[in-house]
């Protein structure tokens, strides 16, 4: 039962994922967790699909791509993975998953209250450092519970960027920062294949066709909807995460 319905979750995710160039973690990581699966084990999976799926973005999406802004992205999520890989023996888990729910759903509600800041290259354009800082927050997050997502997101979002840029950056990023979380979660002796190895064979072959379809219909939307559907998306699985950790605090 738990393939079938976990399966299920993974395809949707992945659509959502693939539309709006983020969300699977968001989403699935709730969901995997109410299933009983254990944090350490969501998190290999999540990050695994997510390097998986984000390859055939980037190759799909590369002339897309805003170079400095996905460098400073991922260059920030460097020592982002690092401190999170730290606290992970020195924070619990479950406060670790309710302060990035809070974190995403304010920070959310924020940028849907307020007006998007002008476009890159215009005066008044955002600062260099603010990617970076996202990468960092958005490192830290991921390592610690996979939802590596809501900084990258909350700043493009507040940038303004077209639907079409903005799921290939999330892509590079998404790609990076994954794969570097796995290679520390792996040289520190955190991958178990014997418990995660059949779920990903399962659910890996859903999740690439799941994302092929939000790639394919995703960077077509219109940019306010987009971003409305982007930020809504961030609060809805902030509160769930929230919902589901609290409790075990």
């Amino acid at each position: 039962m738990l393939l079938v319905a976990g399966g299920v979750v993974v395809f949707a995710a992945s659509v959502l994922a693939g539309g709006t160039g983020f969300g699977y973690s968001l989403v699935c990581a709730p969901l995997l967790l109410l299933a009983g699966i254990p944090l350490t084990d969501v998190v290999v999976i999540n990050l695994t699909v997510g390097v998986v799926t984000r390859i055939g973005a980037v190759l799909r999406l590369r002339h897309s791509v805003d170079r400095q802004r996905s460098t400073y992205l991922v260059a920030g999520c460097v020592p982002g993975l690092l401190l999170g890989h730290l606290a992970l023996d020195r924070v619990d888990a479950d406060a670790l998953k309710v302060t990035a729910g809070v974190v995403a759903v304010v920070a959310a509600g924020f940028l849907l209250l307020r007006r998007p800041a002008v476009p890159s290259g215009e005066p008044g354009a955002p600062s260099r450092l603010a990617p970076g800082v996202a990468g960092v927050l958005g490192g830290f997050l991921g390592i610690t519970t996979s939802m590596n997502g809501p900084p990258p997101v909350i700043l493009l979002s507040h940038r303004n960027v077209a639907p079409r840029a903005f799921i290939a950056d999330m892509a590079v990023y998404l790609l990076a920062c994954n794969a570097m979380a796995l290679a520390v979660i792996g040289l520190t002796g955190g991958l178990s294949l014997d418990r995660v190895g059949l779920l990903l064979a399962c659910w890996l072959p859903g999740a690439v066709l799941g994302n092929l379809l939000g790639v394919a219909y995703g960077s077509r939307l219109p940019l306010a909807p987009f971003r409305l559907l982007t930020l809504g998306l961030v609060m809805v699985t902030g509160l769930a995460t929230v919902a589901t950790s609290v409790g075990s605090l």
